[in-house]
């Protein structure tokens, strides 16, 4: 049997994004975007973490399509030049990539894991501390999960927003 210690990447702050007018190709204005069609476990993972919200009695997660978006553009990014982070190796943050698809926030936070199931993945989440508190954070409302699979396992990006 082995171990080995699942890397979580936590990152919440508080922004607001005042008269960005980037642009992100690939990622459709609100008004553009269907919420139906995510996949079983994207689904199965925002019950979970509205399982455990509404325990604490928190304001339940929606999934958000234009989140989801931006969140799985960022994970395949992560892949295709190989790096984990919050910030991409153009100095985009969370915060700089939903200002760049148009998506306007007051509250807006990012969780990263990479293990190697999804299952994995929202047990070790919820585990950190630093990720349970985005998980929990009372300001949140909205959620975007993005996943691709990659040669270590499920590379896993939730970015939160109100």
């Amino acid at each position: 049997m082995r171990h080995r210690l699942p890397r979580l990447f936590p990152i919440a702050l508080c922004a607001a994004l005042i008269g960005c007018e980037l642009f992100m190709a690939g990622v459709p204005p609100a008004d553009a975007v269907s919420t139906s069609g995510f996949s079983g476990s994207v689904e199965a993972m925002v019950r979970q973490i509205n399982a455990v919200r509404r325990k604490e009695h928190l304001r339940l997660l929606q999934l958000d399509a234009r989140l989801c978006a931006i969140a799985r553009s960022h994970a395949l990014d992560m892949l295709e030049r190989n790096f984990i982070g919050h910030t991409n190796p153009d100095g985009l943050d969370p915060f700089a990539r939903m200002a760049r698809a148009h998506y306007h926030f007051g509250y807006a936070g990012e969780n990263l894991a990479v293990d190697e199931t999804l299952d994995e993945v929202a047990r070790d989440l919820f585990a950190s501390p630093e990720h349970r508190e985005n998980l929990l954070e009372p300001h949140f409302a909205r959620v975007g999960i993005g996943t691709v699979t990659s040669s270590n396992g499920e590379i896993v990006v939730e970015d939160f927003s109100d």
